[in-house]
């Protein structure tokens, strides 16, 4: 049987989430992706392929990947397609959806959601395909750990390897590899700790450049971070030193290529509020991304739509 795997691309979530469905089937091709309407369209065009020049049927399984009501349309179009050519559908996730996302996808396929802030799609992945295996627990643990940031277990620097290889044009085979390592219990090995090793090297020279274009801004009773982020960055460990430093409750990262990924302290505001209010936002209370219209070279532009968006959650909460 044919077997492939979506998961999400830049966390140990997604990655675990992969290893896990990998360790339950084998063979699986592993297909890595963002958020957004583009990412959306990509599995599509490949489920197309795969499931119209073969006559062999499989199973499709989404892991870690929320489902925006913007993308509903486009995810109706390749499940149904998919469906109506023999294949099985299983999307596994953790993220809020709308009501009417979650009837979409239940017309096609078996939906394991769990929204509550308990499990990361790593635990449902475990708890629906592998209950009984001991490595796949701990694969679902460390997922946890790293996703609620319950700092309760020891963690090799995998997550900042993952930063390090989206800057390699072959970045998808190389997570792939990582997932396959993971499904036979392999965390670390010499030649990840020497691409580690590499990637400190550009990481701490990173931050120095990074920090120089932190603003601090108070918005209403937020104080709020801006910092454009760094491709030798993994945002989720490096806000905890912006935090430290500014005393924020808030901290947005954008990039050059128009995308923010948001970040709190505490619980003064909802990151996932301030991601609506934001071209293909969504995420969690206490982590979200989404993109940016502004100019990515204006960065006084780009500080004041994000600003906007703080301003508008805050007044969503206050009412």
């Amino acid at each position: 049987m044919k077997v492939f795997i979506f998961s999400h691309e830049s966390d140990l979530d997604g990655l675990y989430s992969a290893a896990i469905g990998l360790m339950r089937y084998p063979q699986a091709t592993t297909v890595f992706l963002g958020y957004g309407v583009e990412n959306m369209q990509k599995m599509g065009n490949f489920l197309y392929s795969a499931t119209h020049y073969s006559k062999e049927r499989g199973l499709v399984i989404v892991a870690d990947l929320g489902l925006n009501d913007d993308t509903i349309e486009v995810c109706r179009q390749i499940f149904s397609d998919a469906s109506r050519n023999g294949w099985n559908l299983m999307w596994v996730d953790h993220h809020p959806w709308s009501q009417t996302a979650i009837d979409a996808v239940k017309e096609y396929a078996e939906l394991v959601h769990d929204p509550s802030g308990r499990r990361c799609a790593a635990d449902l992945m475990y708890e629906r395909l592998l209950p009984e295996n001991d490595t796949a627990k701990k694969l679902a643990s460390m997922a946890h750990t790293m996703d609620f940031f319950t700092k309760d277990q020891y963690l090799t620097p995998i997550t900042e390897l993952m930063r390090y290889y989206q800057n390699f044009p072959d970045f998808y085979e190389r997570l792939s590899a990582l997932a396959k390592k993971s499904a036979r219990g392999i965390l670390w090995d010499t030649h990840m700790h020497e691409d580690y090793l590499n990637y400190s090297k550009l990481r701490d020279e990173a931050k120095v450049q990074t920090l120089s274009t932190l603003q601090v801004r108070p918005v209403d009773r937020i104080k709020v971070a801006y910092v454009q982020s760094s491709p030798y960055l993994n945002n989720s460990l490096f806000s905890e030193e912006v935090f430290t430093a500014t005393g924020a409750d808030l901290v947005m990262f954008y990039s050059i290529k128009g995308k923010v990924s948001i970040r709190r302290r505490n619980d003064a505001i909802s990151c996932r509020q301030v991601a609506s209010y934001l071209p293909e936002g969504g995420g969690h209370d206490y982590a979200a991304g989404a993109t940016f219209r502004s100019n990515p070279s204006d960065t006084s532009a780009i500080v004041g739509e994000l600003e906007a968006a703080v301003v508008k959650a805050i007044r969503k909460k206050d009412k």
